[in-house]
């Protein structure tokens, strides 16, 4: 019984104990802050020129990757080694929070605004919307237009075919108009020639049946004389 007395009393000092030490227990963060030594030389027996806070932009003027120092150059040209392990190619992570937090500030500070822009901003999807879709007519509308553009000018093409076709055949028409009227012409004189020398066998023939006839009447004459 008197060991059980002396657990509890144990236990019971000891939450005692406990309670107060949360009590008075704070909560601390590690602080970012963070400084790198700037010296003279590639290597901690060398001089340190000043201190480098977290966040100061410098110049790699080279790298050596034996000794893991960089030649590095400040804003105000000065010059000497750190470690390369420390440089890193973005910003420290405290200045992008600062920098957010200062952004997020201000977008709070101006939900009108932003709601102004947003409005305006779908004002303006809209208006392009709808240029979209009469610079789609348009173009539709272009289109059907070169088509039938190119539909007069195949027709156009067609015909001056047919025309340089048609006077082809108007030539070879006239071409054989004029030998038909040789031919004609020449028939023509034919005929005349036939014509001509027909009356002139007629006009012979009637010469000759003259000449016989006035032949045969002297010859009864003179019979009948006799």
């Amino acid at each position: 019984m008197k060991n059980l007395n002396r657990h509890i009393s144990v236990l019971c000092l000891s939450l005692v104990l406990f309670l107060s030490m949360s009590s008075h227990a704070q909560t601390r963060y590690v602080t970012d802050s963070f400084e790198i030594m700037m010296r003279t030389g590639p290597s901690v027996k060398n001089k340190i020129v000043k201190a480098l806070k977290s966040g100061v932009a410098v110049d790699i003027m080279r790298s050596d990757a034996g000794n893991g120092y960089s030649q590095v150059k400040t804003a105000k040209g000065e010059i000497g080694f750190v470690l390369t392990r420390y440089l890193n190619a973005n910003e420290s992570a405290k200045d992008r929070v600062i920098y957010l937090e200062s952004v997020l500030e201000q977008l709070q500070s101006k939900p009108k605004e932003i709601q102004a822009l947003l409005a305006k901003s779908q004002e303006q999807s809209q208006v392009l919307l709808t240029e979209n879709t009469e610079l789609s007519l348009s173009l539709k509308k272009t289109t059907n237009e070169l088509t039938r553009i190119k539909e007069i000018s195949n027709e156009a093409i067609n015909l001056s075919d047919r025309n340089v076709r048609l006077e082809s055949e108007v030539q070879q028409l006239l071409l054989q108009l004029d030998d038909i009227r040789i031919q004609n012409e020449a028939l023509k004189d034919n005929a005349d020639y036939v014509r001509n020398l027909t009356m002139a066998g007629i006009l012979l023939l009637g010469l000759f049946l003259g000449w016989v006839l006035s032949r045969s009447g002297k010859q009864r004459r003179n019979s009948w004389g006799a």
